[in-house]
């Protein structure tokens, strides 16, 4: 198992350039974090698999390929490690339905995935708050 450092956010979204605009919110509002990527919902186990610590928030795309992001979310509900750990579903999907099934599958917290980089930075000072990045052991 791979040593990791102390703020862990692990990411899944299948979207190339919405990894990049999320590596640079966070690199300019939460440096301290460090980012794990992954392009789907069975990367992202397989890499919280051969992690040796918890990651202090998990963010989830909700269309995937192989494994979407209500199925991981699902699947990461059902682990003992993870039913504490906050996951927040980053889509850009607004449908009330994928929101109400989010939140029954034990999503902490459903965001549409902001327009402008100065959304997406307001959006990752959130998280940082909301979720206490900061204290994130």
């Amino acid at each position: 198992m791979n040593e990791s450092p102390t703020h862990s956010v692990f990411i899944a979204d299948d979207d190339e350039d919405d990894r990049l605009l999320l590596q640079y919110a966070f690199t300019q509002h939460c440096p301290e974090c460090h980012l794990r990527f992954a392009e789907d919902g069975l990367v992202l186990l397989a890499d919280l698999d051969q992690d040796s610590s918890l990651p202090c928030l998990i963010i989830l795309d909700l269309n995937m390929p192989r494994l979407n992001g209500l199925e991981a979310l699902r699947v990461l509900r059902h682990s003992v490690l993870y039913q504490q750990t906050p996951i927040v579903i980053l889509t850009t999907s607004s449908d009330e339905a994928d929101k109400k099934l989010a939140y029954e599958l034990g999503a902490n917290e459903f965001l549409v995935k902001p327009l402008s980089l100065d959304s997406l930075g307001k959006m990752v000072q959130h998280l940082r708050k909301v979720w206490q990045l900061d204290e994130c052991i």
